[in-house]
């Protein structure tokens, strides 16, 4: 499905620009956390039908080499998923930014890291734009898996929703070697409830 069809372009600027604000208090409380510069790019907004979900997403993330994917869910009028993915390096790297010794770093210690780091993520961004829609939202604990395939991505979420939104984005540091994506994952009536928002933004300006 073409982003035309739902979303126009003044409809896509707003969003992406509400996105932009959202992952400003992301990058504010990775920053803090990990005392190292962390930005997060552009977002790049897309909608498809769901049953094309992991076509795109083998397209979109590489999974050539072992993977942490972690799945959090998002409850509320804005509902969908948050998928975080990162490689075994960069949770590594991680890892030594968060204090730990090279001999302390096991798949388990790194599994927890990245359920934190997608905690803080989840919390700031999404949090910040159901604040922007004047509406709220709740998060299920998350869950990480490490993959090496799309494949094997086992998602509920796929099943119940004709179309999808992703909102995604790549959380880089400056002065580590550290790089994840971000993708945001909404429903089909979340997306018309974005849209309605939107549009009422649009007319207020």
């Amino acid at each position: 499905m073409n982003i035309k069809e739902i979303l126009n372009e003044d409809e896509k600027d707003c969003l992406q620009e509400l996105m932009n604000i959202a992952y400003g208090s992301a990058t504010a409380a990775i920053t803090e956390i990990l005392d190292a510069f962390a930005t997060l790019s552009i977002p790049k907004i897309e909608i498809i039908k769901t049953k094309e979900l992991k076509d795109y997403l083998s397209k979109e993330v590489c999974l050539d080499s072992a993977h942490f994917v972690c799945m959090q869910q998002i409850n509320g009028v804005i509902a969908g998923e948050n998928l975080f993915v990162i490689d075994k390096e960069s949770a590594y790297n991680i890892a030594l930014k968060f204090g730990l010794e090279e001999d302390e770093i096991t798949d388990n210690e790194l599994s927890d890291i990245i359920l934190e780091i997608t905690n803080i993520l989840s919390s700031s961004t999404i949090s910040k734009l159901a604040e922007d829609m004047h509406v709220s939202v709740s998060f299920s604990p998350p869950d990480v898996k490490i993959l090496d395939t799309i494949s094997k991505l086992d998602n509920q979420f796929i099943e119940k929703y004709q179309n999808v939104i992703i909102i995604s984005t790549r959380l880089k540091f400056e002065d580590l070697d550290i790089d994840g994506e971000l993708l945001i994952l909404t429903t089909d009536k979340s997306i018309d409830y974005i849209k309605k928002i939107i549009n009422k933004i649009l007319e207020e300006l």
